[in-house]
């Protein structure tokens, strides 16, 4: 019998808006891609909040790559972490508010671990 896990880290830096950093040409398409995989993901996290209150069942991965790829971990037996950060800077103001409603979100969320063993 051997047990089996599966870590996912993923580093979501780069989600601010293009219109701050000024980014251009290839920057500004990976800026994009990241904060369209960031709505997909905040819409998911949001969506198993609402079904571990008793809410809408049925989650969406397959909006972004990065939903499904994290589809395991999110939905049924792991252990999530999540680390958010944000700054005091006012010019980031929005993105602030929203990396903390994401958070929120998040919270919300119930997973149950168990040990996976694979004979």
């Amino acid at each position: 019998v051997k047990l089996v896990a599966t870590l996912n880290l993923v580093d979501l830096a780069g989600s601010e808006s293009v219109k701050n950093t000024g980014a251009i040409g290839r920057r500004r398409r990976e800026a994009t891609k990241i904060n369209q995989s960031l709505l997909t993901l905040s819409g998911v996290i949001t969506d198993l909040g609402k079904a571990g209150k008793g809410g809408r069942s049925f989650v969406n991965y397959r909006g972004a790559k990065l939903t499904m790829i994290l589809q395991s971990s999110l939905s049924g037996n792991a252990r999530m972490a999540m680390i958010c950060c944000a700054t005091p800077s006012g010019a980031y103001t929005t993105e602030t508010k929203s990396t903390l409603q994401f958070a929120s979100s998040a919270a919300l969320v119930k997973t149950s671990a168990a040990a996976n063993e694979v004979n």
